[in-house]
């Protein structure tokens, strides 16, 4: 027990000793014993006061004390009431007091010398009495019930107490404890919005039913909508962005990502934005936490410079053109014009036939050149001649029409969406080209793979290959290793392949063969994507039903 309390406690026993004695028989008069003792007891609770803490804490001491209060209550019962009176009652007051200053072991004591000055007392005052007299049967064991009774008491609420302190340390601890996990939460969230809002890409965080949770200014600038406006609202809602919900929706259907992808949406005034985005779905036992988020950039700028990048290129090719057309034209048009002149001035049948031959040759050259140039420069494919196309079918007719072997390997039908002359004239440029490199005992290979985005076809022959300085150049307009070539079949393979959202490979070997890449947009089939999609969604609600019962 602690120095203030136990002297609190003693001096309420003091002062209630007093006033017995001052309501007793004798009295309390000066300088009777009484007085005497009344005034060592409170002198004594001023010395102890003195006393340092650490002397209180130890358990002989506080024996002491209560063993000096015990002593100084007997005497005080001796001189001033006698031993058969009530004032005996004190006694239950010093044994409560060591009671809850210690255990058991602290009050049994107390009680042990209590009842053995007690009952000196009453024998010095009744030498002949009994010891089953109502006087020492009643009394005396009621001061080892007391003791029992405080002493269980105080084990109890000193382990309550123990009990109440530990929960407040453990409750301050856990309440630090959650205001440092709130606090670091309020610094991530603060972190994590400082960087979405800094990105330099717009940013669009939706649920599954399209309402908006996050938006960063950089996806409200380009949108031209308010962020405060913006966020909660349904996506849908929103004019321009139809094309990109429905790829958040789909990724959100299939749980999907979706990666490096464009589509073209359009802000509030209207206007066409192409921008490039990934789409990564989001799941969680909530619907609240369940979506996708996007992150996207606007292709405008971008698109601009390639715009200008083709167009200083087209000049930089009419340039290129203009020379190559001046010396390409001009060789047939030399040999027309002699041999026109040579039919001019002989009368022999074989000759005039052999002339006319070499006009109609330079003829078709010119007009072979001027084909190239045309398909070279042709506008964009319109998408109102957009058709399906069976790739296997479309290279078997092309090799039945040249009359050439070839072996085809493929998984599942090659289908794509195209110009069908267009993809027609990219493959008669790819299969001429390989079968010019090979021998007589040459063979070519046509391999057909596809994947979520591209169907590829692969051109594989055993020909003579490409030389390496040669090859970072085959791809160049006017850029030709034929004697009679026009250097514009790759080009014009490249810009039907481009327009077709699709690219080109070339790998080759000197002595192995050359195999050649193209990847065109596989058709995505529109009635098994949806199907798709519901049956996904349907699994979805499955899901959050079996969640709901688990929860009820």
């Amino acid at each position: 027990m602690k120095k203030k309390t136990l002297l609190f406690l003693r001096f309420i026993l003091i002062l209630c000793t007093v006033l017995v004695m001052t309501y007793s028989k004798k009295g309390l008069a000066f300088p009777s014993p009484g007085y005497t003792i009344a005034l060592l007891y409170l002198i004594s609770n001023l010395v102890f006061y003195f006393l340092s803490e650490q002397t209180f804490t130890k358990p002989l001491f506080s024996f002491f004390v209560f063993l000096f209060d015990i002593i100084t209550i007997s005497l005080t019962i001796y001189f001033v009431q006698g031993a058969e009176t009530d004032f005996f009652l004190i006694y239950f007051l010093v044994i409560f007091i060591a009671s809850v200053s210690q255990d058991i072991g602290g009050s049994l004591p107390t009680a042990i010398v209590a009842s053995i000055i007690y009952g000196w007392l009453i024998y010095r005052s009744n030498p002949g009495i009994s010891i089953f007299s109502p006087v020492i049967l009643l009394r005396v064991p009621f001061l080892f019930i007391i003791s029992l009774i405080s002493s269980y008491w105080s084990a109890t609420t000193r382990k309550e107490l123990k009990k109440k302190e530990e929960l407040e340390i453990f409750n301050r601890e856990l309440k630090k404890e959650v205001d440092r996990i709130a606090a670091e939460e309020i610094a991530l969230r603060r972190y994590t919005e400082k960087i979405i809002n800094n990105f330099p890409s717009g940013v669009i965080a939706i649920n599954n039913d399209g309402t908006i949770t996050t938006i960063n200014p950089e996806a409200t600038r380009v949108l031209g909508l308010s962020e405060d406006k913006t966020s909660g609202e349904d996506i849908r809602n929103i004019k321009g962005l139809d094309a990109l919900w429905r790829k958040m929706e789909q990724s959100i259907a299939t749980g999907s990502t979706v990666r490096r992808d464009e589509v073209t949406i359009y802000n509030h005034k209207g206007e066409s934005i192409p921008i490039g985005f990934s789409i990564s779905p989001i799941s969680g036992v909530e619907s609240r936490f369940s979506g996708c988020v996007t992150i996207f950039k606007d292709l405008s700028e971008i698109k601009s410079l390639q715009e200008k990048l083709k167009h200083a290129e087209k000049l930089s090719y009419l340039g290129k053109m203009a020379s190559w057309v001046a010396h390409e034209i001009r060789n047939p048009l030399a040999a027309i014009d002699g041999f026109a002149h040579l039919m001019v001035n002989t009368e022999k049948k074989e000759k005039i036939v052999l002339y006319s031959d070499e006009i109609t040759k330079g003829a078709n050259r010119i007009n072979n050149i001027i084909e190239d140039i045309l398909a070279f420069a042709k506008t964009k494919r319109k998408e109102s001649r957009l058709a399906e196309i069976d790739l296997k079918s479309l290279i078997d007719q092309i090799v039945r029409d040249m009359n050439i072997k070839m072996t085809t390997k493929h998984e599942k039908t090659p289908v794509i969406e195209g110009e069908t002359e267009s993809i027609r004239r990219v493959f008669i440029n790819l299969i001429t080209n390989s079968v010019e490199a090979m021998d007589k005992d040459g063979h070519l290979k046509v391999k057909f793979t596809s994947n979520k985005k591209w169907v590829i076809t692969e051109i594989i022959d055993n020909g003579a290959g490409i030389p390496k300085e040669d090859l970072k150049n085959v791809l160049t307009p006017f850029y030709t290793t034929k004697e009679r070539g026009t250097g514009l079949g790759l080009a014009i393979v490249i810009k039907i392949i481009e327009e077709h959202n699709g690219k080109i490979e070339i790998e080759s070997e000197e002595g192995v063969g050359t195999t050649v890449r193209v990847f065109l947009p596989r058709k995505v089939e529109q009635g098994l994507d949806k199907s798709e999609i519901g049956s996904k969604k349907q699994i979805q609600r499955k899901g959050r039903r079996k969640q709901q019962k688990r929860k009820r």
